[in-house]
């Protein structure tokens, strides 16, 4: 039995002894080789004795009975045998034992390059002006130095949840197998823990860092805007004040050295809230003048001894909403008062405080609103530009209350034409009436927009009277009687609104008189919508014509192969193509005349989008292209009887004459939209100067390419001449 225990407890021994030599502990720390050589088996007659070498086999011998010593042989692995590769259940280890520190490892990193590069821009770059990449890289830094005092200690979190690597030979663990899985484990945890260290993210606000420097520089640019406008506009003192939205205060954001550093205002009191309440601008040469001037607010502003006695403020928008104001105080120097150039001035800085107080996107966000609003403009862009537009408001009110006691009228309005809607509405009223909108063709109004001519009507007796509509009109309480209505025209004769006058006082309808005052006022109100160069377009349209008489044009340099035109009368000209029932049928004719070169008779369909283009060309020109005639309304046979003179272009001077022609095109005039071409005839440059058109005949009109059909001009003709300058014209009219 003790024989047979021995040889049994040998076996075991050599095959534990076998499978030991076979493995590694964690990270590759080799076996205590010795501790096992000296092992001692529990029989006390028995002891064993190990010795081992790389080359030679594992000899145990056991010792106690004669016949009880047995010797066992364990052969080392060879590398490059099977057994030399890891089982699946090992490389799975391998892959977690790497896996797991390196998530440890990528969290950290993240974690902290975030949290630090966040604080570090949000305060160092704010206060240094360091680039979002200096952040950055300062974190990374930072992350870096953490991670090498934090490796030991997530080793360790990882052996203590129990993930090491499984037992191998030397030979297991350098094989390009474990060295993937090893490769492969790293990989997916950095990747894991770099992604869960950007958690930071989900509540983090990108834009801080960006919100802080741009409002760095903001208060940067506000405290030399200060300085800056209080030159500009030479003030004693002034303050940029915005709305705390909690307790409905406006409070002071930057000002003058002069003034608290800190202060509030409440909104409604004096001139500031009143500015903040109703988004109107106020202009004051002396507040004392004024229903607003409180002496407790004004004699000592803000306890600061400075007695107001002149003000300029002005709202901030941020879109349609008063967000704040810029108060301007005191006009020192030579000036009593703040000047309109001071308003304009202080519009434009307000705007750009404006801007400056959104982020980027929202700032082109509200230049494209902007620009979409001014393609959708109501009127004149000059009008209705914010302080253009009130300060023309303010005078428009005294000017019609004028207009109404001249003419003895009951009421007056303003209408502007809204381009979108075709309707025209009341922009200033003076009288009992309320605002309004009218389509254009409708009522008296309406008819002088579209026509294009003055009105001057008594509605009861001729004919324009409807009880439903002049009965109360407009809910007013009005009975019309009698109304005068002029249309407002750019220099290019398109409609821009009317004035309205309603009932003449003391008689039956307005007399001739009036209705060349009205005109005239008209005129005036017309240039001031059209904008500020009007009066030059104007000069520029007049000199241009006067460019059109013989006399004159032989006197310049012009005079060298002009033309003259004799424009007699037009007769059965066709009626305006039909566009519904409101629409008139006869058309309103104009002439113009021109020299081209090339045939024209090769013209495409688009001739009248290019004569138009050229047209518009031609108003910015000194010397016209287009010689051009009277406009005569609603007349299918018109009289003329005028002699216009045609300048040669400078540009064709040198050019044969067998290649120029004269252009005759017959225009109907719109009002509201761009005139319609409508006929046409021509004559070759060579026939004018050998004299075979300069006797006043019938001459007939042709179609234009792509309008054939469109109107009837089979008896339209044109009683018309054309010579040179030289020769003269016929004056005789048939």
């Amino acid at each position: 039995m003790m024989q047979a225990w021995q040889g049994s407890s040998g076996r075991r021994l050599a095959q534990n002894l076998a499978r030991w030599r076979g493995t590694s502990n964690h990270f590759g720390c080799r076996p205590r080789v010795q501790a096992w050589q000296r092992g001692i088996l529990p029989c006390s007659e028995t002891a064993a004795t190990a010795s081992s070498s790389s080359a030679a086999p594992l000899r145990i011998q056991i010792r106690g009975c004669a016949d009880a010593t047995e010797t066992l042989g364990v052969q080392q692995h060879v590398a490059g045998t099977d057994t030399d590769v890891p089982n699946q259940a090992q490389l799975k280890m391998v892959f977690l034992a790497s896996a797991l520190p390196f998530v440890g490892f990528g969290f950290l990193d993240n974690f902290l390059m975030i949290l630090c590069g966040e604080f570090i821009d949000n305060t160092l770059c704010v206060a240094f002006n360091f680039s979002t990449m200096a952040a950055a890289a300062i974190g990374n830094t930072i992350s870096d130095a953490a991670g090498i005092f934090s490796g030991g200690a997530v080793e360790n979190l990882a052996r203590k949840a129990g993930v090491e690597e499984p037992p191998m030979t030397a030979e297991q663990r350098i094989h390009a197998i474990t060295k993937r899985w090893q490769y492969a484990g790293q990989l997916v945890g950095i990747v894991i823990g770099c992604t869960l260290g950007c958690c930071p993210l989900l509540w983090m606000d990108p834009n801080e860092g960006v919100r802080q420097r741009r409002e760095k520089e903001r208060e940067e640019v506000f405290d030399s805007v200060i300085t800056k406008v209080c030159e500009i506009l030479q003030a004693e003192a002034l303050t940029l004040m915005f709305v705390d939205e909690a307790s409905g205060d406006l409070v002071s954001s930057h000002q003058s050295a002069n003034l608290p550093s800190s202060f509030r205002w409440r909104v409604n009191e004096g001139f500031m809230g009143h500015v903040y309440s109703t988004g109107q601008f106020v202009n004051i040469a002396d507040v004392k003048d004024e229903a607003l001037y409180n002496p407790a607010l004004h004699d000592d502003f803000l306890h600061t001894g400075i007695k107001v006695q002149s003000i300029l403020c002005m709202p901030v928008f941020q879109g349609k909403k008063v967000t704040g104001l810029v108060a301007v105080i005191n006009k020192m120097g030579n000036g009593i008062a703040f000047s309109q150039k001071d308003e304009d001035v202080l519009s434009a800085i307000c705007s750009h405080i404006s801007v400056a107080m959104a982020d980027d996107k929202q700032s082109f966000e509200q230049i494209i609103d902007l620009c979409q609003q001014s393609m959708q403009l109501q009127g004149s862009p000059e009008y209705s530009t914010s302080v253009a537009s009130q300060r023309m408001a303010t005078l428009f009110v005294p000017a019609l209350e004028g207009i109404r006691n001249v003419l003895g009228a009951e009421a007056t309005s303003l209408l502007l034409l809204d381009q979108a809607s075709q309707e025209l509405y009341t922009e200033v009223i003076d009288g009992p009436l309320p605002p309004h909108r009218t389509p254009v063709g409708v009522g008296v109004a309406g008819q002088a927009v579209q026509s294009g001519h003055l009105l001057n009507v008594d509605c009861r007796s001729s004919g324009w009277f409807n009880a439903s509509r002049h009965t109360n009109y407009q809910g007013s309480g009005l009975e019309v009687r009698s109304e005068l209505v002029a249309p407002l025209f750019d220099t290019s004769r398109k409609c821009l609104g009317a004035i309205k006058c309603i009932n003449k006082s003391g008689g039956p309808a307005f007399s001739k008189a009036d209705e060349a005052y009205v005109q005239e006022v008209a005129h005036h109100i017309g240039m001031l919508l059209e904008g500020p160069d009007a009066g030059l377009r104007r000069v520029l349209a007049l000199s241009r014509q006067r460019m059109q008489q013989k006399s004159v044009i032989q006197g310049m340099e012009l005079g060298k192969g002009a033309l003259v035109c004799s424009l007699v009368r037009g007769e059965n000209l066709p009626s305006r193509a039909a566009e519904g029932a409101a629409r008139r049928n006869t058309i309103d004719p104009y002439i113009t005349f021109t020299i081209v070169r090339g045939d024209p008779l090769s013209d495409g369909p688009d001739l009248q989008k290019r004569l138009l283009q050229a047209r518009n060309k031609d108003r910015k020109a000194a010397i016209r292209r287009f010689a051009k005639s009277d406009t005569i309304l609603e007349d299918a046979n018109p009289v003329w009887d005028a002699t216009i003179a045609l300048a040669m272009p400078a540009k064709y001077r040198d050019v044969d004459i067998q290649e120029l022609w004269v252009r005759v095109f017959l225009w109907d005039y719109d009002s509201l939209k761009p005139d319609d071409l409508v006929a046409q005839m021509s004559f070759p440059l060579s026939e004018v100067q050998d004299g075979q058109i300069e006797q006043v005949t019938p001459r007939q009109l042709m179609p234009i390419p792509g309008q054939e059909g469109i109107y009837d001009l089979s008896d339209a003709k044109l009683w018309l001449s054309v010579s040179t300058c030289d020769s003269g014209a016929s004056e005789s009219a048939v």
